[in-house]
């Protein structure tokens, strides 16, 4: 019989086991192939959980003595491993001119196939909620409606990343964690393995 493990989700398991089971891994596959494995500031991959970033950062795993609320927490965790996920050598910066573009996880309520299965009105007023209440975000805040352009800026810039594509990852690979900081009675999928 022969089984077949992708090298990603190995490494995933690897991440998430306890010591003793990481020692077995290893005497089964080789220390070789954990290697990547190891959370570093220089591949934001590498930060597959809290535990990680911390572990990226030299920063102790937070622990809650004063019982905080659970989205307190969970901001909490997510502005580390966003740092995390920033890297060695990213220094975000507070741009007056508004020239540099960063991206923040956007998150849909609903399914492809529930946006197909809407009416023609009800599918107008999610686009024209869309349009009206966009995707922002900033340093400050920011609103300029009564001119010729219309412009704000409500997310902190501590949950912003420098590349949509490290954003998709922030929010996809974390999701419980974004669920906990921003949920009220709904339910999420699966992250990335």
């Amino acid at each position: 019989m022969k089984v077949e493990i992708e090298e990603s989700k190995l490494q995933t398991a690897y991440a998430n086991a306890c010591d003793g089971v990481k020692d077995f891994m290893e005497s089964l596959f080789g220390k070789k192939v954990f290697e990547a494995a190891k959370p570093t500031l220089d591949d934001y991959k590498t930060i597959r959980t809290y535990e990680d970033a911390c572990k990226a950062l030299g920063e102790p795993i937070f622990e809650d003595p004063n019982n905080l609320p659970n989205h307190i927490i969970a901001l909490m965790k997510l502005e580390t491993i966003s740092r995390a996920l920033w890297g060695r050598n990213f220094q975000p910066k507070p741009d007056g001119e508004g020239s540099k573009v960063y991206w923040y996880p956007w998150f849909a309520l609903w399914t492809k196939k529930e946006v197909e299965d809407m009416n023609p009105e009800q599918r107008g007023a999610l686009l024209s909620a869309t349009a009206l209440y966009g995707a922002s975000a900033g340093f400050g805040s920011l609103h300029a409606s009564t001119r010729s352009s219309f412009a704000y800026a409500h997310f902190g810039f501590r949950l912003c990343q420098e590349t949509e594509e490290k954003a998709k990852y922030f929010g996809q690979q974390f999701i419980e964690l974004w669920a906990e900081y921003l949920k009220f009675n709904f339910t999420v999928g699966n992250r990335l393995k």
